[in-house]
């Protein structure tokens, strides 16, 4: 299709006829204004007449922000009918986002787990209900392709396939967002009306973005200081001399630790409900029902900790004989399982438990304030479910009006700060996310919510709709770090020439760290040898999350000229809990031979005080390298196929480059079990980075041409030449 490359005109065409949709009854109301883009409010019909006056006064205030804003309602059957008038109002209309309230239809997608951060779960062993990613990727970027497997009745879910050929990479066209009732909040259009008109509300506060307020909750980025204290470092970079300055109304900027209390819950309560507050970021695990802020102070009771603990796991495996062997070797005696079943120990284990997070039932007494909150964690927008965090925030008293989570999990080393510095200056929070989305991304609220810009400040709004190489070309180095990440990102996606080389040249020379992530970030779309070097000189970087992906991505591409920075990595940086992590993992991506020969050599000439114990340690760590056993119980056909399954799947984390023509020899083997070859297909095709990327794509092209391949496994094979030739 792509629609992305067209050139719209500034003035605002009048909305032709929908005449192919009429079939399924669409009332559409039309802007009142004009605007060089526009917006659209699809809600269901019954909502649209339940919530009429507050909808007119949403649209209304939009409007009064220059802003054109459509109302489109219909008794929506699929996602096809949305997307088909949402495509239809960007080609005519410069349609920059919109929101879905009340009834609208759910994508649910398979297929694509490569575009999500982490999530990996089996898809042939789970129901579709459980396994399949709630997207609305389907409906905002218009490139990507969907084969429909089946529509449900439950929870408006509709379900697709990710097409074997299409783009395997997102780059929204526009944003959305949805506006959701908690079924436990009682009547929905109730809540709809009500949060509406506290949206409008936070329209007209005209607040200044003045009080973040960042919490790090306990397992997070393996409970590293190191990369708690980066937060700090980017904030002041994307945030100016808001936070460096407090006598500008006030500002503060609040960074809160899990380590900071035993049980950190009513610090984290009180911010929340903090009048000022405006903005909030939690980096948690979670759930869609659940945020786990701390973990049990175990060091002041470790006990009570115990106790508790393996209470819990009697009660969850039904098995009280495992959970007492299990317990005897922390020393545990009897009493820890006396009643362990008792209602009074249950209720008393439960409220010990709650004092480590925030469940759904607790929000609305809560209230929260913080006008706009980031849900780093895992489920906390799953919006499949009748409630998840993210919606209860929106809906609860207070004046919290957007959210912006994930419907699945996500992974730990993922950026939570890009292009944040643009909610400062004014951004529509729609704006900003469009260019950030992966497939589990969501706004949950008003995307058209931003803050109040400060004085002098640039209208970027109409900026960020610009699509004109030219312009872009013009404000790689502005005197805002993140109008240069929007160049960056904008001439990336306009396929700009020489972009490898000026993106390596923001990596090796920018004094911004966001600047140099967003850099580093786009070239491993290209994936070239630029990219390789940015890697290395990326190792020592001031930024901990640069060095964390540094070392995360060598092991992903698996060249050994990669192995004397993992193995400094490993040894200068030892205070870096979460580096030390997955520079250790991407060690064992490497033949065990060869990286023992490079420990070798790196401490030839270091004799300083602990040199022989850690070259003794890297030479365990790769001796006992995993990889080995993995292979020999995926190529070992007496294994059970749900056990080479396992290992087969592992490949997916874990590329382990030096097995790789042992593992293409099953996917060629035509004597092997079909589903073991198409599983091996689907999971080489994640290893776009690796150096032997090339051998993959000939095995996999020299099966499809085959025609003794079996057809069911051509689309793996379709999809990962199409993954694996993708340079985005």
């Amino acid at each position: 299709m792509m629609i992305k490359k067209r050139v719209f005109g500034c003035c605002l065409l009048l909305l032709m006829a929908f005449a192919p949709l009429a079939l399924f009854a669409q009332k559409i109301e039309r802007p009142s204004v004009k605007g060089k883009t526009s917006f659209a409010i699809v809600t269901d019909s019954k909502t649209l007449e339940k919530c009429s006056k507050q909808i007119a006064e949403y649209k209304q205030t939009i409007e009064s922000e220059g802003l054109p804003a459509f109302v489109i309602s219909s008794e929506w059957q699929t996602p096809e009918q949305v997307k088909e008038i949402l495509i239809k109002l960007y080609k005519e209309n410069n349609l920059e986002g919109a929101v879905f309230i009340g009834e609208i239809p759910i994508p649910m997608l398979m297929k694509a787990q490569f575009m999500t951060s982490a999530y990996k779960m089996d898809e042939r062993k789970n129901p579709l209900e459980v396994v399949a990613v709630p997207s609305d990727r389907f409906y905002d970027d218009f490139d990507l392709k969907f084969n429909k497997i089946t529509d449900s009745t439950k929870n408006l879910m509709h379900f697709y396939e990710l097409d074997p050929t299409s783009n395997p990479y997102i780059e929204c066209d526009i944003y959305t967002a949805r506006i959701v009732a908690q079924k436990s909040n009682g009547c929905a259009h109730n809540q709809i009306r009500k949060y509406l008109e506290k949206a409008v509300a936070a329209h007209k506060e005209k607040n200044l973005f003045n009080q973040f307020i960042s919490y790090t909750g306990h397992g997070s980025y393996s409970n590293s200081i190191t990369a708690w204290r980066a937060e700090q470092q980017i904030v002041n970079e994307q945030f100016g001399d808001i936070f460096k300055a407090p006598q500008i109304d006030q500002a503060s900027a609040r960074y809160i630790r899990y380590s900071m209390q035993d049980y950190m819950k009513p610090f984290v309560i009180k911010e929340l409900r903090r009048p000022d507050a405006d903005f909030m970021v939690f980096h948690e695990h979670g759930d869609f029902h659940r945020m786990y802020l701390s973990g049990y102070p175990e060091e002041r009771n470790p006990k009570e900790y115990l106790s508790v603990t393996m209470r819990s796991f009697a009660r969850r495996d039904k098995d009280i004989e495992k959970t007492r062997q299990r317990a005897e070797k922390y020393g545990l005696d009897s009493t820890w399982y006396v009643n362990y079943n008792s209602p009074e120990l249950v209720a008393a284990d439960s409220l010990y438990d709650l004092q480590t997070g925030i469940i759904l039932e607790e929000i609305n007494d809560i209230a929260p304030n913080a006008r706009m909150v980031v849900f780093d964690a895992c489920y906390n927008a799953d919006f499949r479910n009748p409630d998840f965090i993210a919606g209860k925030f929106i809906m609860a008293p207070g004046k919290c009006v957007v959210g912006f989570g994930n419907s699945v999990n996500v992974l730990q080393d993922k950026s939570a700060f890009d292009l944040l510095g643009l909610l400062k200056d004014g951004v529509r929070v729609g704006l900003w996310a469009q260019h950030i989305n992966i497939l589990e991304s969501h706004i949950i609220g008003d995307p058209t919510f931003h803050f109040e810009p400060y004085p002098n400040s640039e209208d970027l709004n109409s900026v960020l709709t610009i699509k004109d190489n030219s312009y872009w070309a013009g404000r790689q180095n502005d005197n805002n770090p993140e109008v240069q990440n929007m160049a960056m990102i904008k001439l990336f996606e306009g396929n700009y020439n020489g972009m490898s080389d000026i993106l390596l040249n923001k990596v090796k020379n920018s004094p911004y760290a966001i600047v140099r992530y967003n850099a580093l970030d786009l070239l491993e779309k290209l994936n070239d040898k630029n990219y390789w070097e940015a890697l290395k000189v990326a190792t020592q970087d001031s930024f901990e999350f640069i060095r964390r992906i540094a070392v995360t991505r060598m092991g992903f591409i698996g060249a050994e000229e990669f192995l004397p920075y993992l193995i400094d990595t490993y040894v200068n940086d030892i205070h870096s809990a979460r580096i030390i992590f997955n520079a250790g993992s991407s060690l064992l991506c490497f033949d065990a031979d060869k990286a023992a020969k490079a420990i070798e050599s790196y401490f030839a000439d270091k004799n300083y005080y602990n040199a022989t114990k850690d070259k003794q340690k890297l030479l365990a760590l790769v001796k006992d390298n995993p990889g080995k056993a993995s292979i020999l119980s995926i190529t070992d056909r007496g294994k059970s196929s749900r056990n080479r399954v396992s290992y087969i799947q592992f490949l997916r984390n874990r590329p382990y480059h030096q097995n790789l023509e042992e593992i293409l020899k099953v996917m060629e083997n035509p004597t092997e079990d079909e589903l073991i070859r198409t599983m091996v297909a689907e999971s080489v095709a994640w290893w776009r980075l690796s150096y032997k990327r090339d051998k993959i794509l000939e095995s996999c092209r020299k099966l499809l041409a085959d025609s003794q391949t079996p057809q069911a496994m051509k689309p793996a094979l379709v999809s990962a030449i199409t993954r694996l030739t993708s340079n985005k």
